[in-house]
């Protein structure tokens, strides 16, 4: 018998969460590692060659020694768990050949519980909450293979996967991925990998052929926990009904996981052009909005142009581009041209589906921007609208919490965060969580997401504009000095980290250095989107250096402009001296009775 009951519980592997625990503790593994750790787990017992851990891992041996490779990675994996090569418990080598996996091992998800571990799967009751994601289960609706030489002039392959996560979208105890957590996935990847990239249970794929005139459809869904098939369906594909066939579909999916569909509250429009080339265009934008690099979208923004050019009443091509402008025109560039291109599109959008979620969406972000002076009421409620309509757009969630922490609701802003959580891959919270952690004064939270956040995206400005904040609050003069500098070497002259130096210079008791900041800040335009933060340091390095009145007049500019964290005011010390004037007193209870508590329940 290989391995203990006593082992059993040793060692975790959370798909979820994408991390190993050995006694409840994280064990820190690279990814090469982790991913051969989750394949080997996968074939459980079974010898697993060099040549497919090659392919698996690097997908080529052409340009890596692979014998050395292949030998260091399964060394570290070895180091993690507590293995030994001569006596293994839980890697086993076969010699010349590979690997087999034999230990006890806890494979476990941030969304189910395998507690229940027979040979049926079954669901949670559907009358429970749903909101601890244990409870909870997953699914991704992979973008169809197009097999043969037939090209998808209909947009097929990605519309119907499409089309299912909308039909599926509002599955009580169910959590299904948006399209956009897939459309830029390896399709030829196996639905384990999928599974575990991604963190969910059940992954449907699937290829359509064209055969004698006629698409042919090979449909599945696969339990990655019980490792079976638990539906499929093979059939012709009669484009011309083809709405009611995804219905269907989506109808037999939501039996087979033991969960009522809800009846569709809105007719819904065909969301995908039948122009070929409008279809090409449109995917080409959306793979780049879907990747989330705001520094791209004036190259998405031509797609989806060419797309919109091409079939003018494709609506989602329109919600979609009018998303890319607005983001390029708040992060980058304030050319009146990309608002003016934002505005219409969405206008648009909505004009040719008044019940399209990506429309709603989109005139929130246009709401909430510096052109439109912010207005919060006006864009939570488009977010709830789009919401409403369907539950899980992970950038509806993260603007809502953005701008409910903005307006001082922290615990609603949180709640909308982790909401969002459940439709990323591997289930991670969007670092802007660092926002409400940093202004709730929750300092050793905001650290630890700042280092993720840094490792995941080491330029970012917003991450480098951040992560002094914990420092400064907490007197560390030296790193929070240390951390600025490093900020501003990397975005120089951005006048987020330019105010926040001023800030520090004046904690430190150097007004002149402050004021020197404050002067800079002002002189340049760099931060489109966020001048009221660089507002809000002004004021509080005018307060520092013995500037009150001057420096609650900016305090006002920061809340008109955009960030009125009103709870913040009360706790960050760099306003103490304002506190006492009856000005301030009075902004601080109009903001309240302006944002109440209730403006942040769905």
């Amino acid at each position: 018998m290989r391995g203990s009951k006593q082992a059993i519980a040793d060692v975790e592997l959370d798909l979820g969460r994408y991390e190993l625990r050995r006694f409840g503790r994280r064990i820190k593994l690279e990814k090469k590692p982790m991913e051969l750790l989750i394949f080997l787990a996968g074939r459980r017992e079974q010898m697993v060659s060099r040549e497919e851990i090659v392919k698996k891992l690097w997908r080529s041996d052409l340009f890596i020694d692979s014998e050395k490779n292949v030998n260091n990675i399964v060394r570290k994996l070895r180091t993690a768990l507590g293995d030994n090569a001569i006596k293994p418990r839980f890697i086993e080598t076969v010699v010349g050949k590979g690997y087999r996996f034999i230990g006890p091992v806890r494979v476990i998800d941030a969304k189910y519980s395998r507690s229940n571990s027979g040979q049926d799967f079954a669901l949670p009751d559907s009358r429970k909450d749903g909101r601890e994601w244990g409870e909870r289960s997953s699914i991704a609706v992979l973008p169809l293979m197009l097999l043969g030489k037939a090209a998808d002039d209909q947009g097929l392959c990605l519309g119907f996967a499409d089309a299912l996560v909308s039909r599926l979208g509002n599955l009580p105890g169910v959590d299904v991925l948006p399209t956009s957590a897939v459309v830029n996935l390896p399709l030829e990847a196996a639905p384990s990998e999928i599974a575990s990239r991604l963190g969910v249970r059940f992954v449907v794929h699937g290829a359509i052929q064209m055969s004698k005139g006629q698409w042919r459809l090979s449909l599945e869904m696969r339990d990655v926990y019980l490792q079976r098939c638990c539906f499929t369906k093979k059939c012709d594909l009669d484009v011309s009904r083809l709405s009611s066939f995804e219905s269907e579909i989506a109808r037999q999916i939501a039996g087979t996981l033991n969960r009522p569909q809800a009846p569709v509250a809105v007719e819904q429009r065909p969301r995908y052009s039948r122009d070929p080339l409008a279809y090409a265009e449109f995917m080409r934008g959306y793979r780049i909005t879907a990747s989330g690099d705001a520094s791209m979208m004036d190259k998405a923004s031509h797609h989806l142009t060419n797309a919109v050019t091409r079939d003018p009443s494709f609506a989602l091509a329109h919600a979609t581009l009018s998303f890319a402008c607005t983001t390029r025109h708040f992060e980058f560039d304030p050319a009146s041209v990309w608002l003016e291109k934002a505005e219409f599109h969405c206008r648009r959008a909505l004009e040719i589906d008044p019940n399209l979620p990506e429309g709603h969406v989109a005139r929130a972000f246009l709401l909430w921007g510096p052109s439109k002076n912010f207005q919060h009421l006006e864009a939570i409620a488009d977010l709830k609208r789009a919401l409403a309509l369907q539950n899980n757009l992970p950038h509806a969630y993260n603007r809502l919490g953005t701008i409910l922490a903005h307006i001082g609701l922290l615990d609603h802003a949180r709640e909308m965060y982790e909401r969002a959580r459940p439709f990323h891959p591997r289930k991670a919270v969007s670092p802007s969580i660092v926002q409400v952690y940093v202004w709730s004064r929750e300092y050793d939270l905001a650290r630890d997401q700042i280092q993720a956040w840094r490792q995941e995206s080491p330029g970012n400005k917003y991450a480098l504009y951040f992560a002094p904040q914990p420092a400064m609050m907490t007197e560390d003069w030296d790193e929070a000095s240390r951390l600025i500098n490093e900020a501003l070497r990397l975005v120089p002259d951005e006048p987020l980290i330019v105010s926040l130096q001023g800030v520090l210079h004046a904690l430190m008791g150097n007004g002149e250095a402050a004021i020197g900041c404050v002067t800079r800040a002002c002189s340049s335009p760099k931060t489109f989107g966020h001048a009221h933060h660089t507002y809000y340091q002004i004021a509080c390095t005018l307060a520092l250096t013995g500037r009150r009145e001057t420096a609650f007049e900016w305090i006002e500019r920061s809340v008109s402009t955009g960030f009125a964290c009103w709870p913040f005011f009360l706790k960050d010390p760099c306003l103490q001296s304002l506190r006492g004037l009856p000005e301030f007193e009075l902004l601080i209870s109009t903001l309240q009775a302006k944002y109440p508590d209730h403006l942040g329940s769905l």
